[in-house]
């Protein structure tokens, strides 16, 4: 520390104190510790090298490999469709409730320890979402002697008058400390979300080179968008593992009854999220430029401060970067915030866009339970596939939007077609799902009767397959006799003599086998199509917001939008669409005799009922969200026509103006020739025929040019009556 001297005393420098904090500001570094071989990172590329790597883990997590595992996470703690459609909202409710307080105190902090933070948050929230596999008792596989009840209970027993044990009878339902913890653990996940794409977004902006920027963006988002794919297919082999790894266990993966290792995908995203922080956490608050990053209107005394940063993007002529400087001045946003709400154009694409991404939302959550349902998947192949076909769809569709606007070059009443087009063709495909279906099996004895003369309870759903035919329970087959494995469950491998069966007398644990394959194949393909249609309207949708508002309003407008599509469509569309497919439920895992017939979570959907309303929802909102980007259309195409018309009256007027401003000079000049001419033809009197040509040919062109002026000045006059 530097020292002067004043007046005899020696008092310590402000100015090195300041230069060094600015100095430290700008390099690599923990806890005032800046080491010079850490000096290498402070780059914007490498700021999204590691930032890249956290949303590539966070996306994994929370868009895919949570949709992967909730059917199976249902079966475990028994919860409802609607349950587990609050489970997933519940991130976005997170995100929304400190959306506001981040982006406005992170945005004046060190933002990249702000999203450093925030990944050590997100680390945290998913270990937590793991907890209740560690203080939940053992899983009990139904049908083996260890399961509630014991096995007894799922006999044929021809003497008594049926089981009466409160125990069995009881309705199994989910514990509400368990949704407490998955809803707490996803929220906390949403809320160390937030920063990413608020802050890290601006970060890199600000920090990166000026032709660099929109690379590096979309760099960040690439990442985004490959996650969720890469979350279907870790989910969907992580699943495949039993859920407790020291248990030993005969079941196969494709048993029903089998329950695949859910929680282990959040303890290894937790473990690498929270290795992901420990670099972003080192960045500085600000990066220094080079030479040659820095741009030529800049000055190189600020280019290593946020004030330097800043004044090189306000330099910029461009009207997208001097927007981001709009909102700063809080008396802008009640003038465009009610501009955004009085404008028809920007109203009608919201509604649009919501409608969209409710359906978006609800075929991430609940495709792969259709799957499993409709055409007998198992879990771990559903959620591949899920992956596999949805989300490459989605990225296809979303690249042919923005080509066709590229290629065609379309104006905002053309992207309003496109966008217009695609929500034709997807719901012409929607209609193809409706007629795909695999022929369900028949549950005998779900209405209490069977084939036996057995004194049968709804104890609980434990299926057999008995020559082809699924049977309720054990009992309600005629069965006898039972065969257990050696694990540690001593789940049932076997039944015998059961009088239901015309064959050997055996039955084996588990629904009958469905083949699918000739109607699961076109279904997937109609799915592609139809995700890449309802897909390719997003970019026209959004190049119409961007062009129906004012240049400083594009900001606000996109974060009003923002606001709208967490609001009404990612948290609510997964409950209500969860609350919808419960109406589909057969049998539920409490049902019996006696007990809440509609309590735990659902065995048995009704096939032709779970398609009807899934996709008649989805339709119904396909077809709403028709209309409204039909009104977008025909707003947009009378907007550009009253442009187009005012620009012509426009030019016309100008044109009109000009030639009054030069009349008086063009009437002058039509008077000297015609003196020109006169004194020309008295002097040319003397002379031959042949010398008069010139004089005769401007005299022409004089009247020709006075008739053409004459002309034009009663069209201005026409136009000015007109306007």
């Amino acid at each position: 520390m530097e020292l002067d001297v004043k007046d005899g005393i020696e008092v310590q420098s402000k100015i090195p104190r300041r230069a060094r904090h600015s100095e430290e500001n700008t390099r690599c570094g923990y806890l005032g510790c800046y080491p010079p071989c850490f000096q290498v990172f402070a780059s914007a590329k490498w700021f999204l090298a590691f930032i890249s790597i956290f949303v590539l883990f966070q996306s994994l997590l929370v868009s895919g490999y949570l949709s992967s595992v909730i059917t199976t996470m249902e079966k475990r703690y028994d919860l409802r469709s609607a349950e587990a459609g609050l489970i997933v909202s519940s991130f976005d409710i997170g995100s929304l409730l400190v959306v506001v307080f981040i982006s406005y105190f992170g945005g004046k902090g060190h933002r990249p320890r702000w999203v450093g933070i925030g990944a050590t948050i997100v680390a945290a929230g998913a270990f937590m979402f793991s907890t209740p596999q560690y203080i939940s008792s053992p899983y009990e596989v139904p049908g083996s002697q260890n399961s509630t009840g014991g096995q007894d209970t799922q006999l044929c027993n021809q003497t008594g008058d049926g089981y009466t044990d409160d125990e069995a009878c009881e309705a199994k339902s989910a514990s509400s400390l368990y949704i407490a913890l998955f809803v707490l653990s996803n929220m906390i996940i949403g809320i160390g979300s937030t920063p990413i794409y608020t802050l890290g977004t601006t970060f890199i902006y600000d920090n990166s080179p000026s032709d660099d920027s929109s690379l590096y963006i979309a760099i960040l988002y690439l990442m985004g968008a490959i996650g969720p794919a890469l979350g279907y297919v870790v989910g969907g082999l992580l699943i495949s593992y039993y859920v407790d790894p020291w248990a030993d266990t005969v079941l196969p993966a494709d048993d029903p009854r089998y329950i695949g290792a859910w929680w282990s995908g959040y303890v290894l995203s937790a473990i690498l999220i929270f290795f992901s922080a420990i670099p972003i956490l080192g960045f500085p608050n600000s990066i220094s430029r080079s030479q040659s990053d820095t741009p030529p209107n800049c000055s190189d005394s600020t280019s290593g401060s946020d004030v330097g940063v800043a004044r090189q993007r306000n330099d910029d002529v461009n009207p997208a970067d001097a927007s981001m400087n709009f909102g700063k001045n809080l008396k802008d946003l009640p003038r465009s915030f009610a501009s955004l709400l009085t404008n028809p154009i920007f109203l009608c694409i919201t509604a649009t866009a919501t409608l969209e991404f409710s359906i978006v939302t609800a075929f991430l959550t609940f495709v792969p339970k259709y799957l499993q349902d409709q055409f007998g998947v198992d879990p771990s192949q559903a959620s591949i596939l899920t992956g596999v076909v949805l989300v490459p769809s989605a990225g296809g569709g979303i690249m042919t939007g923005g080509y066709i606007i590229k290629r065609l070059r379309l104006n905002m009443a053309g992207c309003a077609k496109v966008a217009l087009v695609s929500n034709l063709v997807a719901i012409a495909l929607f209609l193809s799902v409706f007629l795909i279906d695999c022929p369900a099996n028949v549950v005998i004895g779900s209405d209490g009767l069977g084939c036996a003369e057995c004194a049968c309870a709804f104890t609980r759903y434990d299926p057999v397959c008995v020559d082809a035919s699924t049977f309720y329970n054990p009992c309600f087959a005629g069965c006898t006799d039972v065969e257990y494995s050696n694990d540690s469950h001593n789940s049932a491998t076997e039944y015998s003599n059961c009088g239901c069966s015309t064959g050997n007398g055996t039955a084996i644990p588990g629904a009958c086998e469905r083949d699918c394959t000739k109607y699961f194949v076109p279904f997937m393909v109609c799915l592609f199509f139809v995700t890449m249609a309802t897909a390719s309207a997003q970019t026209p949708a959004l190049m119409v917001t961007l062009r129906c508002v004012n240049n400083d309003e594009r900001p606000f407008a996109m974060g009003l939008q923002f606001v709208f599509f967490r609001a009404l469509a990612y948290i609510p569309a997964p409950i209500y669409f969860g609350t919808a497919i419960d109406g589909a439920c057969q049998i539920w895992s409490g049902s019996s005799d006696g007990c809440d017939a509609t309590s735990g979570s659902c065995e048995v959907y009704d096939p032709q009922m779970f398609r009807f309303i899934y996709f008649g929802l989805a339709m119904s909102l396909k077809v709403l969200a028709g209309v409204f980007v039909f009104l977008a259309f025909l707003l947009c195409r009378r907007k550009h026509a009253r442009s187009k018309r005012e620009q012509q009256d426009t030019k016309t007027t100008s044109s009109c103006d000009t030639y009054g401003s030069v009349n008086g000079r063009q009437t002058a000049t039509n008077s000297q020739l015609q003196v020109y001419a006169i004194s020309s033809e008295s002097e040319s009197s003397l002379g031959s025929a042949g010398s008069q040509k010139p004089l005769m040919m401007s005299q022409g062109r004089a009247d020709k040019r006075s008739r053409a002026d004459l002309a034009k000045n009663d069209s201005c006059r026409m136009s000015d009556v007109a306007l």
